[in-house]
């Protein structure tokens, strides 16, 4: 580690001192750049690269049967501009199919639109038929999750 480091930044304060006094700088503006130049490079080889990690990844600490659904979920609720994340709201539509399922309901079906709508509420039939241009937003998909849990509380 210390030749990769120090071997290239004592080259080039070398060649930096030596060309700035060739060009007629005083001898200590020469020592003064030429140390500069070497410490840059030193700094510049010394910094870790992407295939050093600054400290290890550490593996979440999970006991027997512990899953991390939720976790990993929550990170993939919401985007930078507060609205869901397609991957999340594919999560709570396969809920919301097995619910409805219980029922003899289809989601996609239009046929059962009105008995879907009656069931779980306005907001959340047009939440679980938003589409990749019209994400909803976390509020909408927090009230259709309360919509699916009264539903399951109802059977």
């Amino acid at each position: 580690m210390r030749a990769r480091v120090l071997g290239p930044a004592v080259a080039v304060g070398v060649i930096v001192g030596v060309a700035v006094w060739f060009f007629g700088a005083s001898p200590w503006w020469a020592v003064a750049l030429a140390l500069v130049g070497a410490a840059a490079i030193a700094l510049w080889r010394a910094m870790p690269g992407l295939e050093e990690p600054i400290w290890p990844k550490r593996e979440p600490e999970t006991g027997p049967g512990a899953r991390d659904d939720v976790h990993v979920l929550g990170w993939a609720v919401a985007d930078l501009r507060g609205h869901v994340q397609l991957r999340a709201l594919d999560r709570v539509r396969a809920v919301a199919r097995d619910r409805l399922a219980q029922r003899g309901l289809d989601l996609d079906a239009e046929s059962d639109r009105a008995a879907i709508e009656s069931l779980l509420g306005t907001r959340a039939y047009r939440t679980l038929h938003s589409n990749v241009s019209s994400m909803p937003s976390q509020s909408a998909l927090l009230a259709c999750l309360d919509a699916l849990d009264r539903v399951k509380e109802l059977a």
